[in-house]
């Protein structure tokens, strides 16, 4: 009798054994089958993300949709326009094909703010030190000081989005610069969220 009672609490723990090992190894199936997590970890100093961005490499947007905002320009043409993804940002930036490449850098402000920002060797000066031709920033949820150098500001799915646009003292190149600027500032409102 003692034996069968033995026998039976060791199917019975053999079989609790197998239900734990199953279901941890559904939970490791399912977990292998969804994405990555997109949420980006919060800090405090400069993102070292940098992508270079050429107009041969961008999709091409064949209606890119408008969002609710009184800036919005409707009148561009759709076959003018191609699309850059700012992935640590999770939106599509649009601009208006004809630049040469540029390249971008995910910065963060020391309050938190997150910002994307835009710069081409071609508009790199010899008038500041350390000039890195910057053109144009896109800063996500800007503060009320923040909003004081913003150019254009666009609303999508409730997160506020302002374009700052830099000052033509350190480039070389003005006139270019203005197409740069151009470029960005023209299809502003066409910002999209991935």
């Amino acid at each position: 009798m003692a034996h069968k009672k033995s026998r039976r609490t060791l199917y019975i723990v053999i079989g609790v054994l197998v239900v734990v090992i199953l279901a941890i190894g559904i939970v490791a199936f399912v977990r292998s089958l969804t994405p990555p997590s997109t949420s980006e970890p919060e800090q405090s100093s400069p993102d070292t993300s940098r992508q270079t961005e050429t107009p041969a490499e961008t999709e091409e947007t064949p209606a890119p949709s408008v969002p609710e905002d009184d800036s919005a320009d409707v009148s561009i043409d759709p076959a003018r326009v191609s699309t850059t993804e700012i992935e640590p940002m999770m939106i599509n930036v649009a601009y208006i094909k004809g630049i040469d490449g540029f390249d971008f850098q995910i910065l963060r402000n020391p309050n938190g703010t997150k910002y994307v920002q835009f710069s081409s060797e071609s508009l790199v000066g010899t008038k500041c030190t350390d000039d890195a031709g910057v053109f144009a920033s896109i800063i996500e949820n800007p503060t009320a000081d923040e909003r004081g150098t913003l150019t254009k500001t666009t609303t999508v799915d409730g997160t506020t989005f302002g374009l700052s646009l830099a000052d033509e003292a350190c480039t070389n190149n003005s006139e270019l610069l203005k197409q740069y600027q151009q470029s960005f500032s023209e299809p502003f409102s066409l910002l999209t969220k991935m």
